[in-house]
């Protein structure tokens, strides 16, 4: 071929490149240009998505980056999974540490925040690529039987609907109280400490810390993926757990157990901190397990009673309720040293003391400093905002189960199991079925289990044993502390022991009749049930329109929170420097245009009757002297506890409080006589 047909079949291709290139895109240009993808407000919701997604990553990333640089070498011989989620509890409780020390100093400004997370960053960049590497390892596992399918199937149904759920705005009643108003009140003051009368400010915050970083970039719906992620590394380290000690067919219905309990989805799809709890008490069960097997190698043990110890210092800097998962391990430690002689066994657990003390250190410290009482508002009559009344209103000693019918205290379990329900009085929790039944399983193949699996067994039962004395206490001594949710610390140990007991009935086999083919089928079909409430109540929550745009979330707000929603949305537009006061509502989280006083402990009101003895005049005269222009009045919440006699009303509190209503308050607004707004008067 000559020159010029070379040119000519050069430009010949040029061209029609160009028709190709120019009619496709003529054509797709001009029909989305007049049929868009996405609106503003679609692409406003998907970005907000995106970005709530996006910052919840990179912080997990970081804080697995940090775990990873610090004890990197411990834990390089562990499968990927297992070595990324402990490494990032490790890094998210040391993050959750450096935030706290930043507040008490009070830099909390954003600038300041993100030059900390760069030095972290920096800190950690060594760690990155290895900790890129055990993320990009995961795999699917693999299954080798139908019912393997069929739980994997149910797995990442429910995990999905519920990360779908979590990423909607927070509407969970705790979460409104204090999980999100306490880092709100952090970021508004600059600094952290107790500036209202909330006593759960007290509380250690290890978890809020985390959602104080949602809020400061803007993203509050990124706060519950926090506790999402501890639900995912919570799964992890049992199963993991599970199969180390019993066998991989015990790591599948250890899986299957803990997904089986409908309040775990329910607490990780909101800014809660008891997945959290579960996880680093599960994964410091899991150091001990390993510190066990390297003692009794004569390997090297003392890293890993190190990181129990941190992971001790984590579970109590999240809530005091992890008080007895400490002496548990002391326990263990000293039976499995005590060939060792009393002195070198006592001195691995002030080992492990020492670094517990050294992680919960600064949460008592804040407590001390800011309300005089480390351990605020427990075992004091006295303190910021506390009083000797408000300490018993607190407890409620003399109302549990020990006093009104103690023969429950025997049946709690069942009744907790079968009868409990979230957001009733009764357990406040839906446990589901299959935990009490694997629990129930094991005595049965007990003999079956190895001689070693047993007595890392009989370690668990111990932790178990214990939490679940000190919680049976609670439900015998005050009717405040009947919550199922109190147990799910030891959740994560009881669904690797129930797993043991599930997947040890395959040894049950007759020719005539297979127990464990019985036990697999009952187990697939509660799934299967489970899973079909589990998609009628997302139904019912229907988050997908407010994460994409389609819905606002004032709608959303209005159709998961009633009346509420308008209540606190006309608070917002109170004239500037408005003082609001509620009455029976502890939540406060959406009041932020003006500044609003909660009822936390739902005893404003009879605080001042009970305990001052003051009548309307000196009750009106009080509030006015604290500087409240109105009064938020829950007439719904109120009658309710009044016709169900939880607290103790008396005719003189009911005549007191019409009093005022009518000589010192003045109604501005009445939502569905639920929700009454004063304007407080001379």
């Amino acid at each position: 071929m000559g020159p010029d047909a070379e040119n000519r079949s050069s430009w010949r291709w040029a061209l029609q490149v160009f028709f190709v290139v120019l009619w496709c895109f003529a054509l797709v240009a001009g029909y989305f240009g007049l049929h868009k993808p996405a609106g503003g407000a679609v692409a406003g919701g998907l970005l907000l998505t995106a970005g709530s997604v996006l910052l919840w990553l990179l912080i997990a990333l970081l804080a697995a980056a940090l775990g990873r640089r610090l004890a990197g070498r411990l834990l390089a011989a562990e499968e990927p999974l297992v070595r990324l989620a402990l490494s990032c509890g490790l890094g998210l409780g040391l993050l959750s540490i450096v935030l706290m020390l930043m507040g008490m100093l009070g830099l909390l400004a954003r600038w300041q925040v993100l030059l900390a997370l760069l030095a972290l960053a920096l800190f950690a960049l060594p760690a990155f690529p290895g900790t890129w590497r055990d993320a990009r390892s995961w795999r699917l596992p693999r299954t080798e039987a139908r019912w393997q399918r069929w739980f994997l199937i149910y797995g990442i149904a429910s995990l999905g609907l519920t990360l779908l759920v979590a990423l909607a705005p927070p509407v969970k009643w705790d979460s409104l109280v204090y999980h999100l108003t306490a880092p709100r009140l952090y970021l508004e003051t600059g600094r952290i400490g107790h500036p209202i009368d909330v006593p759960y400010l007290g509380f250690p915050a290890l978890g809020q810390m985390h959602f104080l970083l949602a809020l400061l970039f803007g993203l509050d719906r990124a706060a519950a993926l926090f506790h999402f992620g501890y639900g995912l590394m919570a799964l992890i380290v049992t199963v993991a757990l599970a199969k180390r000690v019993f066998g991989e067919t015990a790591g599948w219905y250890a899986a299957a157990v803990l997904l089986s309990v409908p309040g775990f989805f329910s607490v990780i799809a909101a800014p809660y901190v008891d997945i959290a709890l579960l996880f680093y008490t599960s994964a410091g069960f899991y150091f001990l397990m390993r510190w066990r097997e390297a003692y009794l190698a004569g390997e090297a043990e003392r890293g890993w009673l190190l990181l129990l110890g941190l992971f001790l210092g984590f579970a109590g800097g999240l809530k005091y309720t992890a008080v007895a998962t400490p002496l548990a391990f002391a326990l263990s430690i000293l039976w499995t040293a005590r060939g060792a002689g009393p002195a070198k066994a006592t001195g691995r657990v002030a080992l492990v003391a020492l670094m517990a003390l050294l992680a919960v250190a600064i949460w008592l410290l804040e407590n001390w400093l800011t309300t005089g009482n480390p351990v605020y508002p427990f075992f004091s009559d006295q303190g910021i905002y506390w009083d000797a009344w408000r300490h018993w209103w607190f407890d409620r000693p003399g109302t549990g189960l020990a006093s009104t019918a103690p023969w429950r205290l025997l049946t709690a379990p069942f009744e907790a199991t079968v009868a409990g329900s979230e957001g009733s009085a009764l357990y406040d929790a839906t446990v589901g079925p299959l935990l009490l039944m694997g629990l129930g399983l094991l005595p049965v193949i007990w003999r079956q289990l190895p001689q070693p699996a047993r007595r890392t067994a009989g370690h668990m039962l111990l932790l178990a044993g214990l939490n679940y004395a000190l919680w049976l206490y609670g439900l015998a001594r005050s009717a405040l502390l009947l919550q199922s949710r109190l147990l799910f610390p030891i959740f994560g140990l009881l669904a690797v022991l129930a797993g043991a007991g599930f997947a040890g009935t395959g040894t049950l086999r007759r020719p005539q009749f297979d127990a464990g083919w019985l036990v697999r089928t009952v187990v697939v079909g509660a799934l299967a049930l489970l899973l079909f409430i589990q998609a009628v109540e997302f139904l019912a929550i229907r988050p997908l329109p407010v994460l994409t745009g389609l819905e606002t979330r004032d709608s959303y707000e209005r159709r998961q929170l009633g009346v509420y929603a308008d209540v606190m949305a006309a608070l917002n537009e109170l004239p500037e420097g408005s003082r609001v006061l509620f009455l029976w509502e502890p939540r406060s989280y959406a009041c932020r245009a003006v500044a609003c006083l909660p009822d936390t402990l739902l005893d404003r009101f009879l605080h001042q009757t009970h305990h001052w003895q003051r009548d309307a005049a000196a009750i009106a005269a009080d509030w006015r002297a604290q500087g409240f222009t109105h009064v938020l009045w829950h007439e719904s919440g109120m009658r309710f506890l009044v016709e169900q006699g939880l607290d103790p009303f008396t005719p003189a509190d009911l005549t007191t409080f019409e009093a005022l209503q009518t000589r010192y308050l003045e109604p501005v607004q009445v939502w569905n006589n639920a929700y009454t707004l004063y304007r407080l008067g001379g």
